[in-house]
């Protein structure tokens, strides 16, 4: 991921350190390599900063009952489980990303394959950490859960950190690569708990030129929006940020 800090931790030191103190609410572990790909993806992780930012976040910024546990080299996943409370990151998540975004030749957006990799790993942390929240506050979401995970997780990005929206943008792009894989949609694409991928990434993207039309224009002509819809994403944006901060403020250590 591009080297990222916090708006509000300019004056802190983001080293490269994966010990977890005793009184993080993050517990991180790693599971030992099978193979040269895997290998390769968990010393990626742990030489990139995406999980000190996102320990420190939600150390910094949410009162938690029970730690989260991120694993890395889960069987399964992505996902997050509220009983075991492990939130689940198999490795092969990073191979299938960095496979599509090589397949697009993604390094021409001046983003390089693994910087783009680990961007979706960061939003996806963000997204899980939602399905977290939810389930530990019993925090009441009207329409799909997967909408509002995806919300929140842009959100926290734009925020909090410096390149989030461009975190966001990769994250989205990846939804895009994905939905471009399916040649045709089936009954279970429309019911399942996920929006379709495309939808996905307009959505994000949406809410990225939303945040700051003048800074992100080239998003609205990338995405293709028209002038109508783009001036409802200002808007959008508002409305999603405004209502997941009045929601998450009695968790929050320091309340927007």
């Amino acid at each position: 991921m591009r080297s990222t800090l916090f708006s509000f931790f300019l004056a802190a030191s983001l080293t490269s350190s994966f010990i977890q103190a005793d009184s993080s609410t993050i517990q991180v572990t790693y599971a030992q390599a099978q193979n040269k790909t895997e290998a390769a993806n968990l010393k990626l992780l742990q030489q990139s900063d995406v999980v000190k930012i996102f320990s420190d976040l939600v150390d910094s910024e949410f009162k938690l009952k029970y730690p989260i546990k991120p694993q890395f080299g889960a069987e399964d996943g992505p996902l997050y489980d509220p009983e075991s409370h492990e939130l689940m990151m198999p490795y092969s998540f990073l191979e299938e990303s960095q496979q599509r975004f090589a397949k697009a030749k993604y390094e021409k957006t001046g983003i390089s394959v693994n910087e783009a990799t680990l961007d979706a790993v960061q939003h996806t942390l963000f997204h899980e950490l939602a399905h977290a929240l939810i389930a530990m506050y019993d925090l009441p979401i009207v329409g799909k859960e997967e909408d509002a995970a995806d919300n929140l997780a842009t959100v926290l990005l734009i925020e909090y950190l410096d390149d989030g929206a461009e975190v966001a943008i990769s994250a989205a792009d990846l939804f895009d690569l994905e939905g471009e894989e399916v040649q045709e949609l089936g009954e279970a694409d429309f019911w399942d708990e996920h929006s379709l991928d495309a939808q996905r990434y307009y959505t994000t993207m949406c809410h990225v030129y939303g945040s700051d039309p003048q800074k992100y224009k080239e998003v609205k002509t990338e995405a293709g929006f028209d002038k109508e819809r783009a001036e409802t994403c200002s808007d959008d944006y508002t409305l999603v940020r405004e209502n997941w901060f009045k929601l998450l403020k009695p968790i929050m250590k320091n309340p927007t």
